[in-house]
């Protein structure tokens, strides 16, 4: 398979392509439509097409990442190659043209012929440049979290009325669970109730689902059962 294969930009013709890629074509559109100063087809620029197109509500989550798409495109504004006046048209970058050869080896590694969201995400995670790797960087997600998830069959958990699986500050997990804050934001720090900052920002998020698997259930001894009798 030919990295050529895989770009969505290169083939115009959306009839028989997968939604997502004819979703990530009108990404690549709007936003080179968006920035017409673009000096490169970057690793960053298909990164934030990407965000764009699976992003719920501004924010794009998969199992434990969650990401402001905002915050990731305040990034790109600051920092995305400008072409100046005379300067040929932007073209496609080294780090753009090795991510499709990464993509190519992530579809043949997952043996989903059909390219979808998820290798999309998973080749982002694996690469070493540019601001996909400063985002898993700072959120501290390896690509073999997401493994677990996808093997498991996707995602089981509470979700919001869009989809999105329900995030809770400490605060209302304290509230909840009828304890001070302090004491979750030790169950956080201990490695008991894991938690995730939210990429660009200080606070905390905890999932319903991390939420539920430290919540176990009592196992009493005969005794609890007769002191509870009394």
């Amino acid at each position: 398979m030919e990295p050529e294969e895989l770009a969505p930009e290169q083939d115009p013709a959306e009839e028989g392509r997968p939604p997502f890629l004819q979703g990530m074509a009108r990404q690549m559109a709007l936003i080179r439509h968006a920035y017409p100063d673009l000096g490169a087809l970057s690793l960053d620029y298909l990164f934030v097409c990407f965000l764009n197109e699976c992003a719920r509500l501004g924010r794009f989550v998969y199992g434990p990442i969650v990401i402001e798409v905002r915050v990731v495109e305040a990034i790109f504004e600051r920092e995305y190659p400008r072409r100046k006046p005379g300067d040929p048209p932007a073209r496609f970058d080294e780090p753009y043209r090795h991510f499709y050869e990464r993509l190519s080896a992530e579809v043949t590694r997952s043996g989903r012929r059909r390219i979808d969201d998820l290798h999309w995400l998973m080749t982002f995670m694996r690469t070493t440049e540019g601001l996909p790797a400063r985002v898993f960087g700072e959120l501290g997600i390896r690509p073999e979290d997401v493994d677990r998830i996808i093997s498991a069959g996707g995602q089981r958990a509470e979700t919001t009325p869009t989809g999105l699986e329900r995030l809770y500050s400490p605060e209302e997990i304290a509230d909840y669970l009828g304890v001070h804050v302090q004491t979750v934001r030790a169950w956080v720090r201990s490695g008991r109730l894991p938690a995730r900052r939210i990429f660009g920002q200080r606070s905390l998020r905890i999932r319903k689902s991390d939420l539920d698997a430290v919540l176990l259930p009592v196992r009493l001894h005969e005794e609890d059962r007769e002191e509870l009798r009394r």
